[in-house]
């Protein structure tokens, strides 16, 4: 209680109010949009869906690349790559200070990237499986060409889409996932590169090589990312980044009540 009546004191009650009518409202407004029902491409009018994690490409496009030159190796290869530097970049950092770093935003954000490129490492191991399969199957037959592989994996990802799954599920996850880290990621660096290093840089703060490496990797492998995938990126799915960052305002609020302090 008195941790609690200690916050009350430093804050007005139109500050608390205000905080909370403007996370409140972002919550509301997200979930409206995530929950109205919306149209898939090519489909009719009247086919309307809920689950907007559903509108978009089916389990292939999270392993195929935008590029057609570019087979799934490489990308198997770069999201590998990513989760090694970003897991070493991060424990890095965590040794650096301490457990308590973990509280803040960049640190969640760059755990978050952590997760997607894990996801999309496994996807891809699974679509150098698939790839490598049906590349052995064509090229067996005579006057073989490109085609024949693109159509042959275009029916065989069509029917893994039509029986749904896990797989199916974890895709959605995953584009979920890319769709908060890409908001997340450049908020923090853009705060961190355009507001905290040129105006509050002093005695007590100064940049150091892991900041560097936590606000530049994270940006970097999410660009290297965007160009080589085929995820979509409808805007409304935004609303995604918008939980996610209040959802960490509630929790600090929570936390600071409790007394928890770092």
């Amino acid at each position: 209680m008195a941790a609690l009546n200690d916050v009350l004191l430093r804050w007005s009650p139109w500050q608390l109010l205000l905080c909370f009518a403007i996370v409140a409202g972002s919550v509301a407004a997200s979930l409206w949009a995530i929950l109205s029902p919306r149209r898939p491409p090519g489909a009719s009018a009247s086919a309307l869906v809920v689950d907007v994690a559903a509108i978009g490409s089916g389990t292939s496009a999270m392993w195929r690349s935008s590029w057609s030159g570019v087979r799934p190796a490489w990308l198997l290869a770069s999201r590998a790559a990513a989760v090694v530097a970003l897991a070493g970049v991060l424990l890095w950092d965590a040794l650096t200070y301490d457990l308590t770093i973990m509280m803040y935003y960049t640190e969640w954000t760059f755990m978050l990237e952590i997760v997607y490129f894990v996801i999309a490492t496994m996807f891809s191991a699974y679509g150098c499986f698939i790839y490598s399969n049906h590349h052995h199957r064509v090229t067996m037959l005579p006057e073989s060409d490109e085609s024949l592989l693109s159509n042959s994996l275009m029916e065989t990802n069509h029917g893994a889409d039509q029986k749904g799954g896990a797989g199916l599920y974890l895709g959605r996850l995953m584009q979920i996932v890319y769709q908060v880290c890409g908001g997340s990621v450049v908020l923090t660096d853009v705060i961190f590169w355009a507001l905290i290093v040129p105006f509050m840089y002093s005695a007590h703060f100064s940049l150091n090589a892991v900041m560097v490496c936590i606000h530049s990797f994270n940006l970097v492998f999410l660009l290297i990312e965007t160009t080589l995938n085929s995820l979509e990126f409808p805007w409304f799915r935004m609303t995604y980044f918008v939980l996610w960052t209040c959802s960490y305002v509630i929790i600090q609020w929570v936390a600071h009540v409790c007394g928890l302090t770092w």
